[in-house]
């Protein structure tokens, strides 16, 4: 596989998952099947330049975007620590709100008791 072929697979892969969507997702904005986006981060198939900015557009990136370096090797951009750091607030939300239903209130001694 090429190097900017397997580029643009992890960016659209990153794009894709940032923008909390599925393969089937981003195919039917793109109006191509599950299929086709699949075999392309399969690296399978290699997509139209009118497909690529269809991806693009549905993931809302400069088509340039899709064939940086990974991202990995590059420093973040402040967009992409922007992400970084919405995924991490969200993941902590998520851990924290599971966290408080297993705890009730205080109880008279003040401790907490775990949920029955």
């Amino acid at each position: 596989m090429i190097e900017f072929q397997a580029n643009f697979i992890q960016n659209m892969k990153f794009y894709r998952k940032r923008a909390r969507l599925s393969q089937a997702q981003l195919a039917e904005l793109c109006n191509v099947s599950n299929g086709t986006i699949g075999n392309i981060e399969c690296g399978i198939t290699k997509p139209s330049f009118d497909l690529i900015y269809q991806i693009a557009k549905a993931l809302s990136v400069p088509a340039s975007d899709l064939f940086k370096t990974s991202i990995r090797e590059d420093k973040l951009s402040a967009s992409q620590v922007e992400i970084v750091s919405e995924t991490v607030h969200s993941a902590i939300n998520e851990a924290l709100s599971k966290a408080l239903v297993n705890l009730r209130f205080k109880n008279s001694t003040g401790e907490i008791s775990p949920a029955k």
